[in-house]
């Protein structure tokens, strides 16, 4: 079969052709329908995010069962389905819980072991496969990922939430753009920033209540004038030090900051701790598989839009150079 295969920083990205995998006892093989390309690959492809190499890349996955291995009954060969990416150990407390991703054997999908990037992909457990009949794979592969964490980010925030708060959404590219959605949908009032003036105009589609240009002026007294005030939440898409202290700046007294954007940010937040009291800051490490669950009934009840464009395999140095000058609107698929 063809593959994307990263042999290192040096190396790249290279299209190769390697043995088809077979499923072992225990294992499935997915025929890749789509697979979604990640800003996060791009620090894996620039050596920043060490990886055992050679490894075929991609983590957002959609495609159909092809063949089980020993003790595999369900799903049944021909399930159309979408791959949970978030691979652990299978018994230690995260996994357990069905929040593998949290697991400290880092074995993800396309990360620690080959991914999507192919034409036929190992899932090491059916755990790992959820059914997708009504879904596009084009469309249902992002949701593994760029939809699945921002999901994390506002079930997380829900409780510091009402509908007189403010959710701030800093950032509305392929992870933004669901996460204005999400926001939109605990009722609070939504407050999307950018710099790109597209991806604000989209965010104002997704639901967001205001939106603020961040290329021009002074960026948090924008947000707390779209906002009529401070911030109950903020949620990083982007991760830098000036994205990371506009939120800081932003929010109220207990408010809650969700870093999810893997920038080059030092991940230092600078609070006046006579101002702000009890601000809490924490990262979001993808989602668990029961929150994947509830992505896939939003989306099959088609209450998510997703802005996609699909790429095929020589397609995949130019398109990740674009993503990583901003410019891909929504999310680039790999279609093999």
């Amino acid at each position: 079969m063809q593959a994307a295969r990263f042999h290192g920083p040096e190396e790249g990205l290279v299209v190769e052709s390697v043995p088809r995998p077979d499923p072992g006892p225990g294992e499935l093989l997915v025929e890749v329908g789509a697979c979604g390309l990640c800003h996060s690959d791009l620090h894996l492809l620039s050596g920043e995010l060490p990886v055992p190499t050679p490894v075929t890349l991609g983590h957002e996955v959609a495609g159909t069962v092809v063949e089980t291995g020993a003790g595999v009954d369900d799903p049944a060969p021909g399930t159309p389905v979408v791959v949970y990416g978030g691979w652990g150990c299978g018994d230690c407390r995260a996994c357990t819980r069905g929040e593998d991703q949290l697991c400290n054997v880092l074995e993800w999908c396309g990360i620690g072991a080959d991914g999507g990037l192919a034409e036929y992909l190992r899932v090491p457990d059916p755990r790992y496969v959820l059914p997708a009949p009504g879904l596009d794979p084009v469309a249902a592969a992002p949701l593994t990922d760029a939809a699945l964490t921002p999901y994390r980010a506002v079930d997380r925030a829900r409780d510091h939430l009402g509908p007189a708060d403010t959710v701030v959404c800093v950032g509305v590219g392929g992870l933004g753009q669901f996460g204005v959605q999400f926001a939109a949908m605990t009722g609070a009032r939504v407050v999307a920033v950018d710099v790109d003036p597209d991806k604000l105009a989209l965010a104002d589609d997704l639901g967001a209540d205001a939106t603020v240009d961040a290329s021009t002026g002074t960026v948090p007294s924008a947000i707390r004038d779209a906002a009529g005030g401070e911030a109950a939440v903020a949620i990083d898409f982007v991760g830098d030090d000036d994205t990371l202290q506009w939120c800081g700046n932003v929010l109220d007294t207990g408010g809650r900051l969700y870093v999810v954007g893997i920038g080059d940010g030092s991940y230092e937040v600078a609070f006046n701790p006579l101002v702000g009291a009890e601000i809490a800051v924490t990262n979001v490490f993808w989602g668990s598989i029961n929150q994947l669950r509830d992505v896939l009934a939003l989306a099959d009840a088609g209450r998510l839009e997703v802005t996609t464009e699909t790429v095929g395999f020589d397609d995949l140095a130019a398109t990740y150079d674009r993503l990583e000058a901003g410019g891909v609107a929504g999310r680039a698929v790999f279609t093999p």
